[in-house]
């Protein structure tokens, strides 16, 4: 079940959001200790070594050409990676992954299959706009911080694993950061992260219609939008913490 996660894969393309600086989440906390947290299908935890082989299997370009299958529902309208991108993105991520400098707000983290450990995908968080300056009259723009979450494997699209890795993911956000909204941005193709979106209780904050194009069809880029007092009164605040160990 791909989101919008390319701006969490790739170097930054025209009309992606730029990723945080590797060593800063996006609001510049200090480092912490590893990250785990426990669903009943996922769990999220910290990039290890042994996950960059299969991630590299993942959005390397497939051996006889085309693209994999995720590719074709999150973002189809950014371009792929090529070979020597995702050299260049695993070599910045492995480098992370060896000193374990994560920062404390967390701007990525895997999702694993409970149990197995499996690599399944990831999560992400970057800034889609970051604030600027208060010159002392209280007007000004506030940090807007979008989500991204990708899971490879077509077998795990389906039966709740991406909807408890972003419930988690979303709660464990608000709980770490002092972001006072979270963004999910998709486009109307991707109807399963739609969906996911609004039983997670996102608001649908806009549809700027026709903004994209897939094969020839026009779709809907998507925005949803979530307040940390909405959250706080969702059944599932504070899942991040039951489960954290």
């Amino acid at each position: 079940m791909p989101a919008q996660g390319r701006g969490a894969d790739q170097e930054q393309v025209p009309g992606q959001a730029p990723q945080p600086a590797p060593d800063r989440s996006p609001d510049g906390g200090s480092r912490t200790a590893p990250l785990a947290v426990e669903g009943r299908l996922v769990r999220l935890r910290d990039w290890r070594a042994e996950d960059l082989p299969v991630y590299e299997r993942w959005i390397m370009p497939p051996p006889g050409g085309g693209e994999h299958e995720w590719q074709r529902t999150d973002g189809p309208f950014y371009p792929n990676f090529t070979a020597e991108s995702a050299q260049r993105w695993l070599g910045r991520l492995g480098a992370r992954v060896r000193t374990g400098d994560w920062p404390r707000v967390r701007d990525t983290a895997v999702i694993a299959e409970q149990g197995s450990d499996r690599f399944l995908g990831q999560v992400s968080w970057y800034h889609a706009e970051a604030p600027t300056a208060d010159p002392g009259t209280g007007t000004h723009l506030l940090p807007l911080h979008s989500i991204g979450i990708s899971i490879y494997p077509p077998e795990f699209w389906s039966g709740g694993y991406g909807s408890e890795a972003l419930r988690l993911w979303v709660d464990l956000l608000f709980r770490t950061a002092e972001a006072d909204r979270v963004d999910l941005e998709t486009w109307s193709g991707n109807v399963g992260m739609c969906r996911v979106a609004q039983k997670l209780g996102f608001a649908e904050e806009a549809r700027i219609r026709r903004a994209r194009m897939v094969e020839g069809v026009h779709h809907d880029r998507m925005i949803y939008g979530m307040l940390r007092e909405e959250w706080e009164r969702a059944p599932w605040h504070g899942a991040s913490a039951q489960g954290e160990s």
